[in-house]
């Protein structure tokens, strides 16, 4: 039996193993243990998470205390050889573009363990972005590269990958979204906020989010005259948002309940580029205030708008989505079908 050693701290990378380590639990080739790094305040959400998925002897849960990306690689390196000393595994997949992805992928090649990338060949050309070096690191020492769009299989063999080492499998976090959406289906948080389907906007900002304050309150009191404004997340204590007439600010909600409350969002504006993904294949409009994306095909055929946080662009596309009497269907990216992990299972059985 093959041994697979998973690897996620962040939500986004939980969301893109967890389909692998059920599709793995399904035959009698593989042996998973997804390893989870969490930090103080994740373990409510990623015991709800996990039980969402079943799992069980599958999961190993390290706790970490916030380090700087140095600290937190470093140490995590150490921890990693001691979990693979012991488990002895035939591959290591980092489920993300974390500290703890990129620690077990160079613990791995350093070992002589094939790693395997997800996501593969995902490029914002930003190197400002922590997640761009870390996308960059864990595709050079991987031995194949599982690609959730086009773009990654022409970033790859531009940058020399060979052909055979690339496989176009689809988004696994796509395999996530459909695994949960029953139960997002099921949510009582928008009765508990007192909100209707499509007659909101949900606006979500990075903690570390450089966007012109000034500016941003303004563009959100003109939406909040014209339709409910939500803003989750901890920002309670900024005296600019906090005087924004109209904007309602509630805590971060769990995965579940966000996937409902974006569902059913008339569009998001956001900074962030984490729900995408998720966002196209709902058919949620989503102005995006950034200049480049890892995931262009969200663009391309999806709902994702690069926009400049400029406050007459955003309120022109904000007017435009709101009028529409009926959304737009667009086109989801191929493969983003909930079977990417099926797919992958059945590549890594022929694998030697």
């Amino acid at each position: 039996m093959k041994k697979i050693v998973l690897i996620a701290q962040d939500r986004a990378a939980f969301l893109h193993v967890a389909p692998l380590v059920s599709a793995f639990r399904k035959n009698s080739v593989f042996q998973p243990v997804l390893v989870r790094v969490l930090t103080p305040g994740s373990r409510a959400e990623h015991d709800k998470l996990a039980a969402a998925f079943g799992f069980g002897d599958a999961l190993r849960v390290i706790e970490a205390e916030p380090d700087t990306p140095v600290g937190e690689t470093a140490s995590f390196m150490l921890t990693f050889e001691q979990i693979f000393n012991e488990l002895a595994p035939d591959f290591v997949i980092p489920g993300g573009h974390d500290s703890a992805s990129l620690a077990g992928a160079l613990a791995a090649a350093k070992m002589g363990i094939p790693v395997i990338s997800l996501d593969a060949g995902l490029r914002s050309y930003d190197r400002a972005e922590a997640s761009e070096i870390t996308r960059l690191v864990i595709d050079s020492v991987a031995a194949l590269h599982f690609v959730s769009e086009h773009s990654g299989v022409y970033n790859l063999i531009n940058e020399g990958f060979a052909d055979e080492r690339i496989l176009f499998v689809g988004n696994t976090a796509i395999d996530s979204l459909v695994t949960l959406m029953a139960q997002a289906n099921a949510s009582s948080v928008l009765d508990s906020l007192s909100l209707a389907p499509k007659k909101f906007v949900t606006v979500l900002l990075k903690p570390e989010s450089s966007v012109n304050r000034e500016l941003f309150c303004k563009v959100l009191e003109s939406l909040a005259a014209t339709t409910a404004v939500l803003l989750p997340g901890t920002q309670s204590s900024d005296e600019a948002l906090n005087s924004v007439a109209g904007l309602r600010m509630i805590d971060m909600p769990d995965y579940i309940d966000m996937l409902r409350l974006l569902k059913e969002s008339a569009f998001v504006l956001t900074d962030s580029a984490e729900f995408e993904a998720e966002l196209t294949v709902m058919n949620v409009p989503c102005l995006t205030m950034r200049q480049s994306t890892a995931r262009p095909s969200t663009v391309e055929l999806g709902t994702n708008v690069l926009i400049a946080p400029d406050e007459q662009e955003i309120l022109e596309r904000a007017s435009v989505i709101l009028s529409r009497k009926k959304r737009e269907k667009t086109l989801i990216p191929e493969k983003w079908d909930g079977a990417a992990a099926t797919r992958i299972v059945e590549v890594l059985e022929r694998a030697e």
